[in-house]
């Protein structure tokens, strides 16, 4: 492996990984698991961006929610301006020229290319962060809906929290809605949602063995990071069979399971 990463080496990468032009890809990311990359989270999504091609669309989430949101709170979300905890890939993203970034107050998603104003666009109008209209319903819905975890793994695939969304989970979200200020570039409004209820422990990974038996997953090195790509409509599908079947198989007991 080279000591230092530059586009050539990502772009190669994420086209072992089966990254093709025309798909739409929402990347979870460790900038710092990859090592030494030339111009840093910038090189990253110019790569990501070459390889989708102009028909194709990258998107990354743009989190702002927290265990401190409730109602006893209100919430202001400033789409221009609320910063992300997701990390540097994301908020890069977020400021690349002509991106977007859909209107919600704890699960924003920003996205550059095609279809990003498709896939972003009325999110302001979900009563839940992930449930139907959402960015990660919409990509689930697209068959060139892909999801990258790039140097992390699926305790950070929020795509989960989608799943148990559609399956009903009752340890998900907080049993009364939220007032949220949303500020808009023309206009500011007020609205409830509903949102996560913090406090379950995840073990999302578990997901993990059941996607590679059925072929739903390909992992790879990119750089010094372990990378995960798989469709984000097989992963759903699948999530939300599973869920089914054991309602509460994402919950980590004490025991660790």
């Amino acid at each position: 492996m080279t000591d230092v990463i530059d586009a050539d080496h990502l772009g190669t990468a994420f086209g072992r990984l089966g990254l093709r032009p025309g798909h739409h890809v929402l990347v979870h990311s460790s900038l710092s698991s990859m090592g030494h990359v030339a111009g840093g989270a910038a090189t990253v999504v110019r790569a990501l961006l070459d390889v989708v091609g102009p028909a194709g669309t990258v998107l990354a989430p743009t989190l702002t929610g927290n265990e401190h949101v409730g109602p006893h709170a209100e919430v202001v979300f400033d789409l221009a301006e609320s910063p992300s905890w997701t990390g540097v890939i994301p908020a890069t993203v977020r400021q690349w020229d002509g991106a977007v970034r859909s209107a919600h107050p704890t699960h924003s998603v920003a996205a550059i290319g095609a279809a990003a104003r498709r896939l972003t666009e009325g999110h302001e109008d979900c009563l839940t962060p992930c449930g139907p209209g959402s960015p990660y319903a919409r990509l689930a819905a697209d068959p060139d809906g892909m999801i990258l975890l790039l140097g992390c793994d699926h305790e950070s695939n929020t795509t989960l929290h989608h799943v148990e969304e559609l399956a009903g989970s009752d340890y998900h979200l907080q049993p009364a809605p939220v007032s949220a200020v949303l500020v808009l570039p023309r206009r500011t409004e007020r609205r409830d949602y509903w949102v996560h209820r913090y406090g379950t422990p995840r073990n999302f990974a578990a997901i993990e063995p059941l996607l590679v038996q059925r072929g739903l997953q390909t992992t790879g090195p990119v750089g010094a990071a372990t990378a995960r790509l798989m469709p984000a409509g097989g992963l759903v599908s699948l999530g939300v069979d599973v869920l089914r079947a054991a309602p509460r198989f994402f919950v980590r007991t004490e025991a660790g399971g």
